[in-house]
C-alpha cells in the first residue's frame, strides 16, 4: 500500500468516467474536486503529491486549467488527461499529457514514474539493476540507457521472474493493446533489451524464448 495523496480534478457529471476507483484500489488517498478554483483553494494547506487533471471528462483541452494549477503547485507533478484528437501542448504546464483513449493501467504506470522517492524507482533482481526514473539498467557491470518502452518491458519481466510472459501479455502491459497481428515491434524491443542485459545477446540466459509461447526471465540462483 502507498500513502501518497492525489488530487483528482474531474467532471461532476455522473455519466463521465472516473479514475478514482482505480487510484483508490492501488492504495492512493484521492481527493476529488470538480472545479479548479475549489481544488486549488482546498490544497493551500495540504499540498498533494500529484495532480490528475481530467480535462477530457469536462470536454475541454484543459490547457488554461493546467497552467493555473501549475502556477500554484509549482514542483508538483501534473498529469493532464485530454480528449481524443487533442494535440498535446508542450507549454501547458503538465508533466505528462495523456490523450484518450488509454487504459487505467497506463495512468497508474505514469503516476508511479512521477511520484518522488528513489527507492520506488529502483528494482533489483539478480544481476539486473533497473532505475525506472532514469531509464537506465545496469547488468554484469555494464550500464545502458533505455527508452521508456524498453524500461517498461524490462520492468514487467522483473515483476514476474520465472513466469511465462506471452506476447499478448507483454503487448497489453507495455503497449496497452490486445492486438497481436503484428509483433515485430515487440521483437525489436526484445532484441534491444537483450543487448543491454545479456552477456551474449545471441545466446540469452536471462530472458529466454519459450518457443511459440513467449518469454521468461530466468534469474541465476542466489549464492
Amino acid at each position: 500500500m502507498t500513502n501518497e495523496k492525489l488530487l483528482l480534478i474531474e467532471s461532476s457529471r455522473a455519466a463521465a468516467p472516473s479514475f478514482a476507483s482505480a487510484l483508490k484500489k492501488k492504495g492512493y488517498t484521492v481527493f476529488i474536486h470538480h472545479k479548479v478554483d475549489h481544488a486549488l483553494k482546498a490544497v493551500e494547506a495540504d499540498v498533494p503529491d500529484l495532480v490528475v487533471l481530467d480535462a477530457a471528462s469536462m470536454a475541454t483541452s484543459g490547457t488554461r486549467m493546467c497552467r493555473r494549477t501549475r502556477a500554484q503547485l509549482d514542483g508538483v507533478p501534473i498529469i493532464l488527461v485530454s480528449p481524443e484528437g487533442t494535440h498535446p501542448d508542450r507549454t501547458n504546464g503538465a508533466s505528462i499529457t495523456l490523450v484518450h483513449p488509454f487504459t487505467a493501467r497506463k495512468l497508474l504506470n505514469r503516476i508511479k514514474r512521477l511520484l518522488p522517492g528513489d527507492e520506488k524507482h529502483v528494482i533489483q533482481k539478480g544481476p539486473i539493476h533497473l532505475n525506472l526514473a532514469q531509464n537506465k539498467v545496469k547488468c554484469h557491470g555494464k550500464e545502458t540507457r533505455l527508452t521508456p518502452k524498453q524500461t517498461r518491458l524490462l520492468e514487467v519481466f522483473m515483476e514476474n521472474p520465472g513466469k511465462l510472459m506471452t506476447r499478448k501479455m507483454l503487448l497489453r502491459e507495455v503497449w496497452d493493446t490486445d492486438y497481436t497481428g503484428d509483433t515485430r515491434t515487440l521483437d525489436v524491443h526484445m532484441s534491444w533489451l537483450r543487448r543491454a542485459i545479456e552477456r551474449d545477446p545471441k545466446q540469452p540466459s536471462l530472458i529466454v524464448t519459450v518457443r511459440g509461447m513467449g518469454y521468461r526471465l530466468m534469474l541465476p540462483p542466489e549464492k
